[in-house]
């Protein structure tokens, strides 16, 4: 009777660190909801000091797919696999929204930005950064979601471009939704 008590509280143990776990998650994804809907209330755009608002509307990004990764096409990244969820831009605009994936692997998220490195010097070094095209891009890189039970999650983004990158170079199959904008830059 007591190894069938002992068992009893084991499940309820493990039943309350999942609750814990979905609690989590939940607020989380309802954190970005609620940062997503204070931005698209009127009157909160915030404009740096002397900037003007211009009158370019952003374009709506929404995107939901499953797909399979692909070999990374980007130079030195060749062993990794990929899944690009926003292409990259060289047009002067930029992504940006909250994005929710689920992965078959473990995964990092990878956003893209166009890089001039006119502006650093021995003394401070370079960011994280690769040839691309005629020019370079920094990258960030997430490792987040790589270290869950399940390799998924929600977060806010903005960049040239938008990936999920699995750097063991294993395929994976990725579920994913972007709901998001294409800005121009003001600067």
């Amino acid at each position: 009777m007591l190894h069938i008590f002992a068992n009893y509280l084991y499940i309820l143990d493990l039943i309350d660190k999942l609750m814990n776990k979905i609690i989590m998650t939940l607020s989380t994804i309802a954190m970005f909801g609620v940062i997503a809907l204070i931005a698209q209330l009127p009157g909160s755009t915030v404009l740096a000091q002397g900037q003007e608002q211009e009158n370019e509307q952003p374009i709506p990004f929404v995107v939901q797919n499953t797909t399979k990764s692909i070999q990374d096409p980007l130079p030195g990244h060749e062993a990794h696999q990929i899944v690009i969820a926003a292409p990259p831009r060289d047009d002067g605009k930029v992504y940006s929204g909250i994005a929710s994936f689920t992965a078959s692997q473990p995964v990092e998220v990878v956003m893209l930005h166009m890089y001039n490195p006119v502006a650093n010097s021995t003394d401070t070094g370079e960011p994280l950064n690769a040839p691309f095209g005629d020019g370079k891009v920094a990258i960030t890189l997430t490792k987040a979601f790589t270290d869950s039970i399940v390799s998924s999650g929600s977060f806010v983004f903005a960049g040239n471009a938008l990936a999920f990158h699995n750097i063991e170079g294993k395929p994976f199959v990725i579920t994913y939704t972007v709901d998001g904008q294409v800005s121009s830059l003001t600067q």
